[in-house]
């Protein structure tokens, strides 16, 4: 079974982690995870940039959309942003991006924290059971 891992600011996790924040996007100009490597009923673990796990979620349902443009854009603000709670200036540095998924989550519960051996600057990454279990022993 694969398990996402999300990287997340903190103001994010803390608004997903509280409930107010059930719909995670991600713009993107490429194709790149978790862009068409998501579905239903799959575990999202949460984790703070820079920091530790601090939740988990599942994914309840998702959305892709492709060749984007920034009226596209502007028709998810306008129709999603309430529930992504997006900052204005997330949503300014994401105007030319040509990828988009919203991933709808459920079950959200908070976990005692624990750190992920993760490198490089990735926002996403999928493994599964036994990836975790070796990239916690570090």
């Amino acid at each position: 079974m694969r398990i996402h891992i999300a990287i997340l600011k903190r103001s994010y996790l803390s608004l997903i982690l509280t409930g107010q924040k059930r719909l995670e996007c991600r713009l993107t100009k490429i194709p790149c995870p978790p862009f068409g490597q998501i579905a239903s009923c799959e575990k999202v673990l949460l984790k703070e940039s820079g920091g530790p796990v601090r939740g988990q979620a599942e994914v309840k349902k998702v959305l892709f959309f492709e060749d984007l443009t920034p009226d596209k854009i502007d028709s998810i603000y306008r129709k999603y942003n309430d529930q992504i709670c997006g900052a204005d200036e997330y949503w300014r540095d994401r105007r030319n991006c040509r990828y988009c998924t919203l991933i709808r989550l459920k079950n959200i519960k908070p976990c005692d924290p624990y750190k992920l051996r993760t490198r490089g600057m990735r926002a996403w990454l999928i493994c599964n059971e036994q990836e975790i279990k070796r990239l916690r022993k570090s």
